[in-house]
């Protein structure tokens, strides 16, 4: 009788086998398939194995886990299914791309989904304790989201993140705002050289640079003095896409007499947005007024030796100018569209001994 002849692997090195596991929605087979370095037996075997253990989950109701999973293998499905459509390309590009693969995937990639434990994740914030705050946040928030869709997926039971903290080694930046007096300095050079009006727009209201741009006209009553946030404008492959406000933080701000002067000074000729991109009826781009704001505030700098601020530097010193002059925290944070009352107070905060110590002073210097 002749010898059999071996089998030869018919996937690279390894031999596969494809199985139906499961029916669509739709009624189409799912198929799947199953690996072995040994024979196509022993893949049919996992195959096997496999199928028993989903029906066994199933009979006593208990959670089925995909074991071969990897956290970097869902963390790329979950950019691409759960992030890219939800938000802009911004956001998903210089956030959550950047932290899963930056950060994420170089430390957990290669783990199996199910196997990561809170420990393994806190010992993650620990050794990473150099970044800031800003980028721990940001991994703790992915990560949660990430473990959460594999929760649904019945990739995992539960979250390794719960009660993880992540706290940052790292002293925070201190943010650059403008003095009170800096601040009438700028709005001063701004109107004696008929220039960037939007500049003393974002002293006088903070708003978010997507929302300064996404303002049209009709948003603005100069009249009752207040106009309405409806809309933020933000960078997106091939040009630019009209979202809500961030934290859908639609609100209406009252303007200042010098906000009022300067919406005045903004030539309308016609446009349907306050600031138009080339394009009419069309808002102008974000990238391209931030290049225009960094050439005025580079020239207001050599001219009058007054600090370059960014457009978050500007609604920050909005925000701190307000806490300077007492108004409470939940006006700023309506006023500023904050998502939550912590926000504002773990910004803003720090300015209160700042206020107290100023009045209390003043009013010692009044009685002696």
């Amino acid at each position: 009788m002749p010898r059999r002849k071996k089998e030869a692997p018919n996937h690279g090195n390894y031999f596969e086998v494809k199985v139906a596991i499961g029916y669509r929605i739709d009624g189409q087979p799912i198929y799947k398939s199953f690996y072995s370095r040994i024979s196509k037996d022993d893949a049919r075997e996992k195959a096997q194995q496999y199928i028993t253990a989903k029906a066994v989950a199933e009979e006593t109701e208990t959670v089925f886990i995909e074991r071969e999973v990897t956290f970097g293998k869902w963390a790329q499905r979950w950019l691409e299914i759960y992030k890219r459509p939800a938000v802009d390309e911004t956001t998903y590009t210089h956030t959550y791309k950047y932290v899963v693969e930056k950060f994420l995937i170089p430390y957990f990639g290669g783990a199996l989904l199910n196997t990561i434990r809170q420990i393994d994740v806190t010992k993650f914030f620990a050794l990473h304790a150099e970044l800031s705050q800003s980028v721990l946040d940001k991994c703790l928030l992915t990560l949660r989201a990430i473990f959460d869709s594999a929760i649904l997926n019945d990739l995992c039971i539960k979250n390794p993140c719960t009660r993880v903290k992540a706290v940052s080694a790292k002293q925070p930046a201190a943010k650059q705002v403008y003095t009170s007096k800096q601040i009438e300095q700028v709005e001063d050079y701004c109107f004696e050289h008929c220039k960037m009006m939007e500049v003393v727009i974002l002293l006088e209201t903070g708003l978010r640079r997507g929302e300064l741009i996404g303002l049209k006209w009709k948003d603005v009553n100069l009249r009752e003095k207040t106009v309405s946030v409806n809309r933020s404008v933000a960078l997106v492959s091939g040009g630019v896409k009209i979202n809500p406000p961030k934290w859908d933080s639609y609100r209406t701000v009252p303007l200042s007499d010098r906000a009022v002067e300067a919406f005045i000074r903004i030539p309308n000729e016609g446009n349907v947005y306050v600031l138009p991109g080339k394009k009419k009826n069309q808002p102008r781009r974000p990238d391209s007024w931030s290049i225009k704001l960094r050439r005025f505030m580079r020239r207001m700098h050599d001219e009058t030796g007054l600090p370059e601020l960014t457009a978050h530097e500007l609604r920050h010193t909005f925000g701190t100018e307000l806490r300077r002059k007492g108004v409470d925290l939940y006006t700023i944070q309506h006023v500023l569209g904050h998502k939550d009352i912590d926000v504002t107070s773990r910004v803003y905060v720090h300015n209160e001994l700042e206020v107290l110590s100023d009045r209390m002073f003043r009013n010692i210097r009044k009685t002696s």
